[in-house]
């Protein structure tokens, strides 16, 4: 199979669009652009708080990555101690909603492991909470550009069926994912690694039939890394995990498939991603029926996108660092926190690393072997470290050069290797979450101008359980 399917730009060539008058929607207090996990929370907190909140998504429904992408574990809120709860608000306000609708559960007995969510009941979860909340839904729509005013944003420019419209608004949020708005207002920002290397996307998938005592996964690894892979040649790259569905015993959300060297806000890179991943899904139903208790698993979803870890990242007023994940830093305008570890996939090969906050790193190979070590420079059978959990400022969230912006989600201020730990669903939420307020409260105002004590200390009154400094 041709592995250039996708089309090129033609050095040196462009046209001049003629100006057109754009017609302009009702003007908003928050305009919130991308709909995902983000931005579900960002556009209800800001709506709850008694503001017109427009959300701007480009697929049909609400979610993101956990839906679109069907991601569908979510990481425990539990400190590091296993007790104590360092997350709450609306990503509690959720998930107490799924486990009510039986479309979510512990992987622990006594509730201290991951949540395993059913992504489609998500969807009308995510439609409830924002339309109970009073805020106006625009879906199947795409950010096409920005106006600026010096350091104010005064319009982002959308493509809809109904063709070009504009967003007026105090105060806008990018939920992007990819930091569009930022990129769009001409602002620099960070793109993956030293190396300008993106994390790379991972498509999940939906089997069923699977017997309960299937090969288990580390073992399928194995086997799917002995020989390359007929449609490319290459190793098998992917780290292979999977859950069990919610109220099923033979159906499973494999991710199995990891598409190495790609930029997911480049649109010939995305399209690649998602016609490779599907490459590689083939070969991997192939691979996988031939294994004990797989051989009649049936492939019941392929989801509407591919799953992205990492593209642009804007320049903030902070960047977190590593160091600060891993040592649990506290800053005076911490707005989240969380516990997930640093996990790095390699962008251009199989393997993952993962740097814990007990102290541990933990690396993976092709085959799953795992080799141990300590980033702390401490012995092995060193005691581990008790750091409860890490957090993240409101600062890291506030785009340098823009007045009334602010970031929500895996686009926040943060390093790279930082950024592998703040990056999934819980902790992208606890963002939309504070952005929402955040804005809420700026009003007319800069973002820079809302007073950092009283932010955290609306949040906690939202049952976000910041630690009181």
């Amino acid at each position: 199979m041709q592995n250039n399917f996708t089309p090129q730009l033609v050095s040196g060539r462009t046209i001049t669009q003629p100006a057109k008058q754009v017609k302009v929607l009702e003007r908003f207090d928050v305009a919130v652009l991308g709909g995902g996990p983000a931005g579900v929370c960002a556009a209800t907190a800001a709506a709850r708080m008694g503001r017109k909140v427009i959300l701007v998504e480009r697929h049909g429904f609400l979610g993101g990555m956990a839906t679109a992408a069907i991601v569908n574990i979510w990481h425990t809120m539990l400190g590091m101690d296993k007790q104590t709860k360092v997350i709450g608000g609306l990503v509690d306000e959720i998930i107490s909603t799924l486990v009510d609708q039986a479309a979510a559960y512990n992987q622990k007995e006594d509730g201290t492991g991951q949540w395993v969510i059913d992504p489609h009941v998500s969807k009308l979860v995510f439609d409830n909470l924002v339309l109970d909340a009073g805020v106006k839904l625009l879906l199947h729509t795409w950010v096409s550009d920005v106006i600026c005013d010096g350091d104010r944003m005064t319009t982002v420019l959308i493509e809809t069926k109904s063709g070009r419209l504009a967003i007026e608004a105090d105060q806008f949020i990018d939920c992007t994912g990819d930091a569009d708005l930022i990129c769009r207002a001409g602002l620099q920002t960070q793109l993956g690694n030293a190396q300008h290397q993106c994390q790379p996307p991972s498509l999940c998938f939906r089997v069923d039939n699977v017997d309960k005592d299937a090969k288990p996964l580390h073992e399928v690894q194995d086997e799917l890394f002995a020989e390359p892979m007929d449609y490319n040649g290459e190793y098998y790259p992917c780290f292979l995990w999977g859950t069990v569905m919610p109220q099923t015993d033979d159906e499973r959300m494999l991710a199995g498939v990891r598409v190495l060297n790609i930029n997911a806000s480049d649109a010939m890179d995305f399209s690649r991603s998602e016609v490779e991943g599907r490459m590689q899904l083939q070969w991997l139903m192939n691979k996988l029926r031939g294994m004990p208790g797989w051989g009649k698993a049936r492939l019941v979803e392929i989801p509407a996108q591919i799953g992205i870890r990492e593209s642009h990242r804007i320049l903030a007023e902070y960047q977190v660092s590593r160091q600060e994940i891993l040592t649990g830093h506290q800053f005076a305008d911490t707005v989240i926190q969380g516990t997930y570890p640093i996990d790095i996939h390699n962008p251009s090969g199989p393997g993952i690393t993962f740097e814990h906050l007990d102290g541990m790193t933990n690396v993976v190979d092709g085959k799953r072997r795992s080799t141990l070590s300590r980033w702390d420079d401490q012995p092995m059978d060193a005691p581990k470290r008790d750091t409860l959990c890490w957090s993240v400022p409101f600062r890291s969230q506030i785009p340098k050069g823009l007045s009334n912006v602010l970031a929500a989600g895996r686009c926040i201020g943060a390093e790279h290797d930082s950024a592998g730990a703040i990056r999934v669903m819980v902790n992208a939420m606890q963002l939309g979450q504070s952005a929402g307020t955040a804005a809420a409260m700026a009003q007319t105002n800069s973002t820079a101008s809302v007073d950092t004590h009283k932010l955290r200390s609306e949040l906690i009154a939202q049952n976000v359980p910041l630690i009181r400094l």
